[in-house]
C-alpha cells in the first residue's frame, strides 16, 4: 500500500484527494506547518513536522501548494526519495531547477508535471488530426473573468492575481502552452506581448498574445483574466479542412469548404480527465521518465 504527502489542500489538492481515494487504497497525509490551523475538511491525518513525515516515509508527494512553493517542496520531498506529482506549473522561478534535476537523476525519481488537460478528449482528437493530415496553423483562445472564479472570496486574495505568488495569466494558464507543444511538438521559440489591463489582478499580467513556432508549424495564443465571456477555443487549419476544438463545450466539429462535414461530442468530464491523468501517473511511477516529467516541464 502506497503512503500519499499532500502539500496544499485547496481547491485542487481537495479535488486531487477525492480522486484518489475513489480510485485507490492509499494512506493520504496531509502536511499543515499551522497547527492551530482548523483540521482539513476532508478528514485527512495531518502532519507538521518533517521528523513526523520521516517516520511515515511517504512513497509519494502530491504538489498543490501555491506555484511559489513548488520548487522549494519538492527539493524537500525528493531528498527523502519521494516519487513528485506537481500540479501545474513547476515553478515561476528555475534558479533551483538544476539541484532538483541533480537530486531526482541521482535518487532516480518519477515525477510529473500535472497537465490535466492532456487527458482531454477534445485535445487528444486535436492530436491524431495532426498525425493524419498536412497541419498548417493553430489559434487558441481562452479567455474568463477572475473575480467570476471564486465568487464568495475576495480575487485579489487569490494567488492568480499576485505576481510573487506565482500568479498571472501565463502561469495560470499554461495549460495553453502545454496543449500547444503536446500537440505540435517541441515550442522552438516564443514571441509576443503581456500586461495588465484592468483591476481583476493585485499586479500580475492580465493579458497574453504569444506567437509560437512549434515543430510543426505556428499558433497564436490570447489568453485573459479579463474577459466577460469563458472560452477555450482551439482553431485550426490543415490543407484538408478546418477543425475547432471547444474545451468547454466538449466537441470538436470539421468543416470543409465553409460546410460542416462532421461532428464529435464527447461525454467525459473534467472530472473523468483527473482521473486519467492519475491512472496514468500510478501506472508509470516506476518509469525514470514518464510524459511529462520534470526534463520535460523544464524543456531540458
Amino acid at each position: 500500500m502506497k503512503k500519499i504527502l499532500f502539500f496544499g489542500l485547496g481547491s485542487i489538492g481537495a479535488r486531487h484527494v477525492k480522486v484518489l481515494q475513489k480510485l485507490f487504497k492509499f494512506d493520504i497525509y496531509a502536511f499543515r506547518s499551522d497547527r492551530d490551523k482548523p483540521k482539513n475538511h476532508l478528514g485527512i491525518p495531518e502532519v507538521h513536522q518533517w521528523s513526523e513525515i520521516r517516520r511515515i516515509q511517504p512513497d509519494v508527494a502530491f504538489i498543490t501548494n501555491p506555484t511559489s512553493m513548488h520548487m522549494e517542496t519538492a527539493i524537500q520531498c525528493a531528498k527523502e526519495g519521494m516519487h513528485l506529482f506537481i500540479e501545474k506549473p513547476l515553478d515561476f522561478q528555475i534558479k533551483h531547477l538544476s539541484q532538483l534535476l541533480k537530486i531526482i537523476s541521482r535518487k532516480r525519481i518519477s515525477t510529473y508535471v500535472a497537465y490535466v488537460l492532456r487527458f482531454h478528449p477534445v485535445i487528444r482528437q486535436l492530436k491524431k488530426y495532426v498525425q493524419h493530415h498536412k497541419f498548417l496553423h493553430m489559434r487558441v483562445m481562452t479567455s474568463s473573468y477572475l473575480p467570476s472564479w471564486t465568487p464568495t472570496r475576495n480575487h485579489l486574495e487569490r494567488y492568480s492575481a499576485r505576481a510573487r505568488m506565482g500568479g498571472g495569466v501565463i502561469y495560470d494558464l499554461s495549460h495553453e502552452l502545454d496543449y500547444t507543444e503536446y500537440i505540435l511538438g517541441k515550442v522552438k521559440k516564443i514571441q509576443g506581448k503581456f500586461g495588465q489591463r484592468s483591476n481583476v489582478t493585485a499586479d500580475a499580467e492580465d493579458y497574453a498574445d504569444m506567437l509560437v513556432e512549434t515543430a510543426r508549424g505556428p499558433a497564436n495564443i490570447h489568453i485573459n483574466f479579463l474577459s466577460h465571456k469563458k472560452q477555450r477555443m482551439i482553431q485550426m487549419d490543415f490543407q484538408d479542412k478546418y477543425v475547432e476544438g471547444d474545451i468547454l463545450g466538449n466537441s470538436v466539429v470539421e468543416y470543409r469548404a465553409g460546410k460542416v462535414i462532421k461532428k464529435y461530442h464527447f461525454t467525459d468530464g473534467l472530472d473523468a480527465c483527473f482521473e486519467k491523468q492519475c491512472r496514468y501517473f500510478f501506472a508509470h511511477i516506476k518509469d525514470h521518465r514518464m510524459m511529462n516529467d520534470v526534463f520535460e516541464a523544464s524543456h531540458l
